[in-house]
């Protein structure tokens, strides 16, 4: 089963830090620490799922897609990104694995596909402003839905909503954990038959 899946790229939120007292937390030092973290270069979007007319982060003085990345690292101050960016450059996990898959997502909920700086002297040390997209909360819809379209899905099933879908609860959906059992089951019982069937 594939749950909430970020095969292709998620936009980092950064309001976790916003709600944290600076007095308490210098958002500066955790993002230092976060950009030497190679895990965070693999949620980074790429291609296909991204192309050219894909805006990531807009500024008065120039927009950043997934083809002048290692021109927003750059700009950032990070001088290694382009270097950690083109190690997972073809991790992207987008072909049909050929097997069975079961996709699983939350949809319906503002979920950050992009960010606008208004006032170029603000980039990149202010807080941009988010542009909202369809999502489960972190992941984008279309990345979400990159199993859709796999000849190899047998179903798909989505929850609508915060309740249901939003990325850090999906897995405490009862009605998932159901279906996934239900699917394991099932998966059991065609072995058993097989088995039985190759030994008569």
């Amino acid at each position: 089963a594939v749950v909430s899946t970020q095969s292709t790229g998620a936009m980092v939120s950064h309001g976790v830090m916003e709600e944290i007292p600076s007095i308490l937390s210098d958002r500066f030092i955790h993002r230092r620490v976060a950009r030497t973290i190679m895990g965070n270069y693999f949620m980074l979007p790429r291609r296909p799922v991204y192309g050219s007319e894909d805006i990531l982060l807009r500024t008065p003085n120039r927009n950043y897609t997934v083809d002048n990345m290692d021109q927003l690292f750059l700009d950032l101050g990070v001088p290694l990104g382009p270097e950690m960016l083109d190690t997972v450059a073809n991790s992207s996990y987008v072909e049909d694995p050929a097997v069975p898959v079961h996709c699983f997502n939350g949809k319906d909920i503002q979920t950050t596909s992009s960010y606008f700086y208004t006032n170029q002297k603000d980039f990149p040390d202010e807080i941009p402003t988010d542009v909202w997209g369809d999502g489960d909360g972190t992941v984008p819809a279309r990345a979400l839905k990159v199993c859709h379209g796999w000849e190899s899905t047998r179903s798909v099933t989505e929850y609508s909503g915060k309740a249901l879908g939003e990325h850090g609860k999906i897995l405490d959906n009862k009605d998932l954990i159901k279906k996934v059992i239900d699917i394991v089951k099932d998966n059991q019982s065609c072995t058993e038959k097989c088995s039985i069937r190759n030994r008569t």
